[in-house]
């Protein structure tokens, strides 16, 4: 039996990076056509899953949870495999999402991925995995779409269920994009359905976390526009109007860096 004719069954498979490997074939075999939730328009199909892969490799990580791996490229769309082994795949994207051509235009992406690495160092780790709560591509999700579609179709169902388990006991910085309207405070964290879900599937008791302001608006006006949430290994950055990182070169970053040195 060819490895398209295989049926890929994902119940059972409770190491995380076993299973993303079973998700990977399951697209590649083209399983996913079957489910009308994924085919709705919401996501990108046609172009493989990117549910994480390893920026730093070492034995103390920092998990970084991000919102989905952004729109297409190319070299993602199904044409360009003939077999299916993603955990070899996603050795091949640190390469990619750190070249030259990447960092072109000032890719927000590419700008977090090198900040992400900062983040991680001077929160003590040695090691780097990004991983995506939507493992799909979108080039603009709609997270409302995204979190009904988690609800109804059952192989995110599952994917879900296995990460939720995998970072309970990690060290996670979660990434996220807050509302413009108002200077963020630990309220933001409940009132936005999509980082209360992600909240739950990091592990985070958000009553846990306490608030560090990193970024002021430039008027002066006191409104803070991007803040860390921490506790203990835990984390949750958020950037107003985008899942960016504040620059570690900001003088409250480096204040921030400063006290956590003192704890």
């Amino acid at each position: 039996m060819s490895e398209h004719e295989e049926n890929i069954d994902l119940n059972g498979i409770f190491d995380y990076y076993k299973f993303c490997d079973a998700f990977h074939k399951k697209w590649y075999n083209n399983e996913f056509a079957k489910d009308l939730i994924l085919n709705d328009g919401t996501f990108q199909m046609d172009y493989l899953p990117e549910p994480y892969f390893e920026v730093k490799n070492g034995d103390n990580p920092l998990y970084v949870l991000l919102t989905n791996p952004g729109g297409k490229m190319d070299f993602q769309h199904r044409k360009n495999f003939d077999k299916s082994n993603y955990s070899n795949f996603q050795k091949k994207l640190i390469g990619i999402y750190t070249s030259e051509e990447f960092s072109k235009g000032g890719s927000r992406a590419y700008n977090r991925l090198q900040d992400s690495i900062i983040y991680s160092e001077d929160l003590g780790f040695n090691a780097l995995v990004n991983i995506e709560t939507i493992p799909f591509h979108s080039p603009d999700l709609n997270k409302s779409r995204a979190i009904k579609a988690i609800k109804n179709s059952y192989s995110l169902t599952q994917y879900h269920t296995v990460l939720k388990n995998f970072l309970k006991d990690k060290p996670v910085l979660i990434v996220a994009a807050a509302g413009t309207k108002h200077s963020l405070s630990l309220s933001h964290l409940s009132a936005n359905p999509w980082i209360t879900y992600q909240l739950d599937l990091a592990g985070i008791n958000k009553d846990n976390l306490k608030m560090t302001p990193l970024n002021l608006h430039k008027s002066g006006n006191g409104k803070i526009t991007s803040a860390i949430y921490s506790d203990g290994i835990k984390h949750v950055h958020l950037f107003m109007g985008m899942n960016s990182l504040s620059s570690p070169k900001s003088s409250e970053y480096k204040a921030w860096k400063k006290a956590l040195v003192k704890v």
